[in-house]
């Protein structure tokens, strides 16, 4: 089964990527030491030690994440990390189908690649097949479903929707080790269509935007560097003209959301940010763990007001607009979510816009500061 960096998960969350890329575009991360990435970050990179760097433990997960490259003995930043080191520049959705898209296997930050072997394309499949799941009813889709789908059906990830749909249909399963496909799953369910838990991944996307997320989702291909190093180079300096070609505009989905939520522009990164806290799979998950009516921003009591309503909160996301939900080893988190009702979400919507615009930023420069300006909203309602 395909590799990916087992048990790295904390690494591969969109805001820890854009902190690493930051610092990637500043300093070596092939040179630098704990102490400075560890304050920069806020990440462990465990063991911390004298005895070697961050580099000989963590050197593949910056790869894989197509950050940087080894040229010359120096970690230079790809055109991902330039880019993710630009707040709001990139959406954790523009960012994971990227991913998904150049992801090979073998991927070349391990040792297996070769510039002469005839790549196949795990999580392209991944999507592709969890897509067409959605669109034939059954949006609900077991790892052992995805990974024998693959094992046994022998797509590359590069075949069309009538494949797809063909083996959609049918039933798969796989009972050989998975731990790292399953990972690899887990990560990139920070999607805001998807949502994941230990056993099985959700898609909640209307038929007709899964077909057209389908449609524009291809492998990245071309000349491969015959050096695995610009490799990873070569696939990072496409990230543009492949982010483009992607249809994420979720016109079924959301398009009538957008304005109802409180955004006026309606961009990408607002329409990420409304995707995700329009997750039906997401929304019944944190009300089954939080069976709360009280709103957090206003504090009201909705079962109280509305006796013959049956919960008309919304989940609230307090991470940047361009987030998407976290992910662990038991799936999508739900720790970055609060319940508000319609209006008062609307109105923080309007809040972010504001402050946004007053600072002359696109986007919050990561959850800490999200977070801050949330409770901000609350304080300034509170003084009215």
């Amino acid at each position: 089964m395909w590799r990916f960096d087992q048990g790295r998960f904390e690494y591969f969350q969109f805001d820890e990527i854009r902190k690493i890329a930051k610092f990637a575009v500043l300093r070596d991360l092939q040179s630098t030491t704990h102490k400075p990435l560890i304050e920069a970050t806020g990440l462990p990179f465990r063991p911390v030690t004298d005895a070697y760097l961050p580099w000989r433990n963590y050197g593949r997960v910056f790869k894989t994440a197509m950050l940087v490259s080894s040229i010359g003995g120096v970690a230079v930043p790809t055109r991902v990390a330039q880019l993710l080191a630009d707040d709001g520049s990139v959406t954790s959705d523009d960012y994971f189908h990227f991913l998904v898209q150049a992801f090979t296997d073998p991927h070349p930050s391990f040792q297996e690649w070769s510039p002469t072997s005839t790549p196949r394309f795990p999580l392209l499949f991944t999507i592709k097949f969890l897509l067409a799941r959605a669109v034939v009813g059954s949006p609900v889709v077991t790892y052992p479903e995805i990974v024998g789908a693959y094992a046994k059906s022998d797509f590359t990830g590069d075949e069309g929707q009538v494949e797809f749909l063909g083996i959609a249909k049918k039933s798969w399963t796989f009972a050989g080790e998975h731990r790292q496909a399953r990972e690899s799953i887990q990560v990139i369910s920070q999607i805001s269509y998807l949502s994941a838990t230990s056993a099985f991944v959700t898609v909640s996307l209307d038929a007709d935007d899964a077909l057209d997320i389908f449609e524009s989702l291809q492998p990245i291909r071309g000349k491969q560097e015959l050096e695995s190093d610009r490799e990873i180079i070569r696939l990072a300096s496409l990230y543009e003209g492949a982010v483009a070609d992607l249809d994420l505009d979720f016109a079924k989905t959301v398009l009538d959301e957008i304005v109802a939520a409180g955004f006026v522009e309606g961009t990408r990164v607002e329409r990420t940010h409304v995707m995700l806290e329009r997750n039906g799979a997401v929304r019944s998950a944190y009300f089954a763990q939080h069976p709360t009516t009280k709103c957090d921003f206003c504090a009201r009591d909705t079962a109280l007001e509305y006796p013959w309503a049956n919960r008309i909160l919304d989940i609230h996301h307090v991470l940047p607009l361009c987030s998407g939900t976290r992910s662990n080893g038991q799936g999508t988190s739900l720790r970055d979510l609060v319940p508000v009702c319609p209006t008062c979400h609307r109105a923080v919507h309007r809040y972010y816009t504001n402050w946004l615009r007053e600072a002359g930023r696109k986007d919050f420069v990561d959850a800490e500061e999200a977070k801050v300006v949330y409770e901000a909203a609350k304080n300034d309602r509170k003084k009215i």
